[in-house]
């Protein structure tokens, strides 16, 4: 038998290698770890961080927030950048979202959105570039939900808009005189709405005389169609609130009268109230005023006409600096009409309302008011008697322990027993 033996020789003796092969197999492995290293989790990186924008660096305003400023600062600059515009545009359409359910009356899913909407705009903002939280807000009342709404205005405690802090407001007066819950009284009750009026003075004369700012107040509803759009604390703000009843009348929607100021007129003394709280604070003397940390003060109702005065300084420049824009675009296009004629149109879509139109009809409403000597009256709702004594009584305690007799004229308001029920 024969046995045949071959020579081993090596591979590259035998066969042929393309030296440009490539793995397929290795390339996509490769692709997708590069991929993965490249995607980034938006909705993760950049929660509560959505609005704003890489050249923003004054987005927090000194005195709006807590003592971790400088943390949030920190974590905004060393942390991924939220690409925008696309993440301004989500968070307009997941408001649009809840406007749209909220239409539907599917109110779980316009909670939803809204919350999500709120959740990555940030809730420890003082502003916010959407309605999400005052629309949020509006159906917790409009509902008759007073727990969530609660938990959201403690959520937003840096935001100072009227919208979230009348609702406050208004529902701690409910809680307090009306349904008479424990943990609920009339300083709880006037310490939320003096951080109201402090946010947006204006308002509190809005509900107080109503019918007056209704005669003097006009073309509100081109404000109120805007939605809730305006700067907080400014007097758009005021009237899309406290003159949403006005645009109703005139042909509104009936969603129009489940917000603002129809949820005040709706609710039984709650103008009373809010007039009575304004009269006396401007008609008690200085040391009451001053008596008590985080009372309302007479400067604080006082403070309308300068902040008027200063809206007015500012629309006057913004419009100045918008026309000498149109006339600078004029003189560099010439003759050319059209183009001319397309940028007038877009200026005039872009213009707010006339802030001096409406700041001088508000100005004559107080005038009318001051005449008619309606700031002189004395409160006519029983408890604000009551909270002015028993603040005059528990101011003067420590002065006068010795001396509680029958001849004390601080206690002459108390016997009965009606201030102790008012303040838990």
């Amino acid at each position: 038998m024969h046995y045949y033996t071959f020579s081993h020789r090596p591979a590259w003796e035998v066969y042929d290698f393309d030296t440009r092969y490539v793995d397929v197999h290795a390339r996509a492995l490769e692709e997708a770890n590069e991929k993965a290293r490249r995607s980034k989790n938006i909705l993760a990186l950049c929660r509560g961080r959505f609005a704003l924008d890489e050249s923003d660096d004054d987005d927090v305003e000194e005195g709006n927030v807590d003592d971790d400023k400088q943390q949030q600062q920190q974590q905004k600059q060393q942390s991924f950048p939220p690409p925008q515009p696309h993440c301004r545009q989500y968070l307009s359409l997941l408001t649009q979202m809840g406007s749209l359910q909220l239409e539907r009356k599917n109110y779980s899913a316009a909670r939803k959105s809204l919350l999500e909407a709120i959740d990555l705009e940030g809730h420890h903002w003082p502003d916010s570039i959407t309605n999400a939280r005052y629309q949020l807000m509006n159906m917790y009342l409009s509902t008759n939900r007073p727990a969530s709404a609660r938990k959201l205005w403690n959520l937003l405690e840096n935001d100072d808009s009227a919208w979230v802090r009348y609702s406050a407001a208004l529902i701690e007066y409910v809680s307090w005189n009306i349904l008479n819950e424990k943990g609920s009284s009339a300083n709880s009750a006037e310490r939320l709405l003096t951080r109201a009026i402090r946010g947006n003075v204006y308002v509190a004369y809005l509900l107080g005389w109503p019918g007056m700012f209704e005669r003097a107040m006009e073309y509100t509803n081109e404000v109120v169609e805007r939605g809730m759009d305006s700067r907080n604390g400014t007097i758009l703000e005021a009237i899309e609130y406290g003159c949403c009843c006005y645009s109703s009348e005139e042909g509104g929607e009936e969603e129009e009268e489940e917000r603002g100021m129809a949820m005040w007129l709706g609710t039984e003394g709650s103008l009373d109230w809010v007039r009575g709280v304004v009269l006396r604070v401007l008609n008690e003397d200085e040391i009451a005023a001053n008596d008590g940390e985080g009372r309302l003060t007479k400067a604080d109702l006082l403070s309308w006409e300068n902040k008027l005065s200063k809206e007015e300084e500012e629309f006057e420049r913004g419009r100045t600096e918008k026309e000498q824009r149109l006339q600078s675009s004029r003189d560099e296009i010439g003759n050319d009409g059209d183009s001319n004629n397309e940028e007038e149109e877009e200026e005039k879509e872009e213009e707010e309302p006339d802030v001096v139109m409406y700041a001088g009809m508000f100005r004559t409403a107080m005038d009318w008011l001051q005449d008619a000597g309606e700031f002189l009256k004395a409160p006519t709702f029983d408890y604000v008697n009551e909270i002015a004594d028993d603040n005059d009584f528990i101011a003067g305690e420590e002065d006068s322990k010795e001396e509680k007799g029958e001849d004390d004229d601080t206690t002459d308001s108390s016997t009965d027993g009606s201030g102790d029920d008012t303040v838990q």
